[in-house]
């Protein structure tokens, strides 16, 4: 595919760099949602989508129906600032992307949406961008920039999906004296206005074929202007400062009105697209809707999340808007009448707080809603505590000398100072001592000095502002934590960085080294990966960290980087080779998309699938995942043997039955592993079926349009053949959830409801296995099969059991019901899959057994191959518990809650989704059990959402 570069440019990357030593290699946190700052979200044309772009390097494209992250585009990935975007604009006809930043060469980056590839780099800017706008038709782009210019680019049609001609810049705007920060098109391509830190506002008049322009009119004041805006009626010109102030003329120059409700440095402002209102966000958290005839304030809107950092009105429709706040990359769209936010875009990862340290071994910390966790890195686990002794941060008196912090950016001790570089480092945020060190973190470095000030390490790997220090291992090892969501470890006296940790909202983790070595919980995988920076004119490649975890997920190599603080005596006691991680990125399978080339099918719902897959090894497992679900390749799939490797031919045709339908290929060969990016698929007659620009209706379509049949397999046993180890209420578990589903026959979002239960005396092994093939039998694509286990459960020999009623102590491994026994019939059904495991440990089983730690087996059920959701009432190193006070247990009663009373529909949809079950059960189990039970869910990256239930109002 051709990509044009607007300027020379020859870049050459080395291919023999190996680990972070490549500055083109970087592992880094995917928190299925951005992580920092929004600096711009903006929806489609028809309101479908949500496009943002992120301080934290990614561009990310949400479907605002089902409120789900659809798709991530990679940057490249540098220390410091490089790699940010600021800016971001859509083609009028959704086509093309236009992104900026700091960029390498001051580049704007052109995506096209369909290949999700990058198609043109604009070059020329000399210094970073700030802004960037199409004009109404699609064929010019202006940019602004810190360089104090603005040029105006042309945009040539797509031929192919690449460009049919080389865009070229067409010309440029010079007047400005400092950055220009903001700029707008007119709606009938007429006009251009800009702001500038200068203090001016221009408005030009731009040439047919915008060949030139000439200015209409200056508007000046004292203070940096931040943002213009010109109303689609070309009647009005609006323009805020940093101090907050916001002035209105008419185009013809007079001045109608100030606005004065804002308050400090105005972030963004835009005109609906009837020009009727105006809103307007600013530094202090403020969201504002003006009425244009009176120029009166209509609305306010407030949120506990932090600043407003932008916002903007709905494609045709004044009474919605989407808005970016607080530093953790928040996004939500706004019924503006009714103050109610109905969609929240959000990533899965939190910023630390209260960080300390309980051991020598063990950290605590806050998370989510202040929820009080430990980690211990010898154990590699995460903990649970009941109470503790904890030592707070760093020290900050040393020999009775206090370390006292006499500036912003500041430090004094003993007469020695230390200080920060005003721009470099920022301002200080977390200092302390540290054996016969002094520690200084800060907004953007994290430094270790002598006692004497002299700077002995800057400590490189943190991409936000340090929150809080504190030590481990007898003051040897430092630890950090950053509003980059991560937690990391280092060798105080080489400065190494050892380990860091990445907790999510679900307290999913994962801790990885610098060279890939990683362990996670059952679903702490997805959140990172391997970034490789592909230069200028191609978006970075994105690897999940599990595509080669065959050689990396290795729990011993974490536990004694932990152990001897030092990478290179763990790789010389384990002799580990050096796996360049480049080179196993190659060698996964490439997938080459021949149809559907369409987004849509035909009437009689059939698509035909054509791919081709090389691999330079041989390919052992071949799935076309629809909808997340795994569907095996069969008479589809041919091989064709080649002297440079190994190429499959795909042509496979599919009933497509839903309204929208995701198709990813999945391929695997001796090494690692792929999945292609979702291709979505809609069916004719749903693409052509107009909604207008009402989000509402948008937003609750998709629940009526793929109605689905449940098929619920309900196991409880209380009642044991051996009875010492007897349930109370396991059986009264399966059966309440029966009845609860029972009553979702025929509801807004399910068909008919189809019930096995199996309880007590009836669930032997063979009955158990008897249920599995009634799913097998009976469940299809559009249907949703649902597994509740509420039984004992024990590790023996390595392997994960159920133990069914006649469980004999003589014949465990005949009579037990092996975990693969039932988890290979899932993987397979065709339909969605959620499996609600609620398995109880009895000591009373002896020595032979171990605790009730399914993890791993939980891991590889719910990957993205085999694609089921499972909800787990409990950590794998923990016991589930039932009391007569719940009359369930905890798990079951948490779940009847939420779902029976409705009290998990946060939304107040009356649907109630996996992710607002999975938020309710988690809270209501921990204040039942009284923090001794945490119920765990885990979730394929391929299933985007799922609706569990109804809640049903009597």
């Amino acid at each position: 595919m051709r990509k044009f570069l607007v300027s020379v440019l020859l870049l050459i990357l080395s291919n023999s760099l190996i680990y972070a030593q490549d500055d083109s290699l970087h592992l880094v946190i995917d928190p299925q949602g951005h992580s920092s700052v929004v600096r711009r979200a903006v929806f489609s044309s028809d309101n479908h989508k949500v496009y943002s772009v992120s301080e934290d390097k990614t561009l990310r494209v949400w479907d605002v129906a089902t409120g789900t992250l659809e798709a991530t585009f990679w940057g490249d990935h540098n220390n410091g600032k490089e790699g940010r975007y600021n800016a971001l604009a859509i083609s009028p006809d959704n086509k093309l992307l236009a992104v900026g930043g700091y960029l390498p060469q001051n580049e704007i980056r052109i995506i096209n949406l369909s290949t999700g590839k990058q198609i043109a780099s604009l070059l020329g800017h000399e210094n970073i961008i700030s802004d960037l706008e199409f004009s109404s038709d699609g064929e010019y782009l202006a940019s602004s920039s810190a360089d104090k210019t603005v040029r105006i680019w042309y945009i040539p049609f797509l031929d192919n999906d690449v460009f049919e001609e080389e865009p070229f810049e067409n010309f440029r705007l010079q007047e400005h004296t400092n950055t220009v920060y903001n700029l707008d098109f007119s709606e009938d391509g007429t006009r251009l206005v800009t702001c500038s830190f200068d203090g001016t506002v221009r408005m030009y008049s731009l040439s047919v074929g915008m060949k030139s322009a000439t200015i209409m009119k200056v508007w000046e004041t004292d203070d940096r202007f931040t943002n213009v805006d010109i109303s689609l009626d070309n009647k009005y010109v609006v323009a805020g400062n940093s101090k907050g102030k916001v002035f209105v003329w008419n185009t013809n120059g007079t001045e109608v009105a100030t606005l004065i409700d804002p308050e400090g440095f105005i972030t963004s402002l835009n005109f609906s697209d009837d020009s009727e209102k105006l809103l307007l966000t600013d530094a202090k958290g403020n969201l504002f809707f003006y009425d244009t005839e009176a120029w009166l304030k209509d609305e306010q809107l407030s949120s506990d999340k932090g600043v407003f950092f932008y916002a903007d009105f709905a494609k045709g429709n004044k009474n919605y808007c989407v808005a970016s706040n607080g530093s953790n990359g928040n996004i939500e769209i706004w019924d503006i009448p009714n103050q109610k936010i109905i969609r929240s875009f959000e990533g899965q990862g939190v910023t630390v707080n209260q960080l300390s340290k309980i051991s020598d071994e063990s950290i605590a910390f806050a998370s989510l809603k202040d929820e009080e966790l430990n980690f211990n890195f010898s154990d590699v686990d995460l903990k649970y505590p009941q109470a503790q002794n904890e030592v707070k941060g760093l020290s900050i008196s040393k020999d009775g000398q206090m370390l006292n912090k006499t500036g912003s950016f500041q430090l004094d001790y003993n007469g020695v100072v230390i200080k920060n570089d005003r721009n470099r480092d920022k301002d200080i945020r977390a200092f302390g001592f540290l054996g016969d060190k002094i520690v200084v973190g800060s907004g953007a470095s994290l430094k270790v000095y002598q006692l004497d000030g002299q700077l002995s390490h800057t400590l490189e790997g943190h991409s936000g502002s340090i929150k809080e220090l504190t030590s481990l291992k007898n003051e040897r090892y430092l630890v950090s934590s950053s509003d980059d969501q991560t937690i990391k470890i280092w060798n105080i006296e080489s400065g190494e960085l050892l380990l860091t940790l990445f907790i999510s909202k679900s307290n999913e983790w994962v801790v990885w080294s610098p060279k890939g070595y990683y362990h996670a919980s059952a679903g702490g995988e997805q959140y990172i990966g391997w970034l490789i920076n592909s230069g200028l004119g191609e978006l970075g490649e994105f690897h999940k960290v599990n595509f080669a975890s065959k050689e990396f997920h290795r729990k011993d190599i974490i536990h004694q980087i932990f152990k001897k603080g030092n990478f290179q005596e763990v790789e010389n006691a384990f002799n580990l080779s050096s796996v360049d991680i480049k080179d196993l990125a190659e060698n996964r399978p490439q997938i080459h998309w021949v149809s559907p080339e369409m987004f849509t099918v035909a009437d009689n719902n059939t698509v035909n699938i054509q791919a081709k897959v090389v691999s330079q090894l041989p390919v052992k497992t071949f799935k076309l995942l629809v909808d997340g679900r795994p569907l095996e390749i069969g008479k589809g799939l041919v091989e064709v043997s080649q002297d440079s490797g190994y190429v499959y031919e795909i042509n496979e045709s599919i009933e497509v039955k839903k309204h929208q339908t995701s198709l990813q290929l999945f391929v695997e060969n001796e090494e690692v592993n792929i999945i292609s990016s979702p291709r979505k698929i809609s069916k004719l007659s749903d693409q052509n079926m107009d909604i207008g620009f009402d989000l509402k209706e948008l937003t609750e379509r998709s629940l009526t349009l793929d109605k689905s049949n449940i098929y619920l397999l309900s196991i409880g046993i209380s009642n044991y053949q051996m009875s010492s180890i007897d349930l109370g209420y396991a059986d009264k578990d399966a059966t309440s959830i029966a009845d609860l589903y029972a009553s979702q026959n025929r509801s807004k979002v399910f068909n008919e409801v189809k019930i096995k239960k199996i309880i007590n005396e009836e669930a032997n092994k063979n009955s158990i296995i008897g249920g599995f093939d009634w799913l097998k039998q009976g469940v299809g694509e559009n249907d949703l099969a649902i597994v509740f286990i509420a039984a004992h459960g024990v590790n023996y020999k390595g392997d994960f059991y159920i133990i069914p009623h006649d469980f004999s102590m003589n014949q465990i491994q005949e009579t037990a019901l092996k975990w693969d026994e039932f988890a290979d019939v899932l993987s397979e059904l065709p339909s969605q899959v959620l499996l609600y495991v609620d398995a109880c440990n009895s000591g009373q089983l002896g020595s032979n057994f171990s605790s009730t730690n399914n993890t791993e087996d939980i891991r590889k059920l719910s990957s993205d191959e085999n694609g089921v959701v499972i909800m787990s009432g409990s950590t794998g190193s923990e016991t589930s518990l039932e009391s007569e006070q719940w009359g369930h247990g905890a798990f079951t009663a948490a779940i009847l809650e939420g779902l029976g009373q409705g009290k998990a529909d946060y939304s107040g949809d009356q649907i109630i989704t996996l992710r607002e079950l999975d938020l309710f059960v988690a809270m209501k189990v921990k204040e039942l059990t009284e923090n001794k039970q945490h119920p765990t869910t885990q979730k394929p990256s391929t299933i985007s959402t799922m609706n569990v239930g109804e809640f049903i109002t009597k």
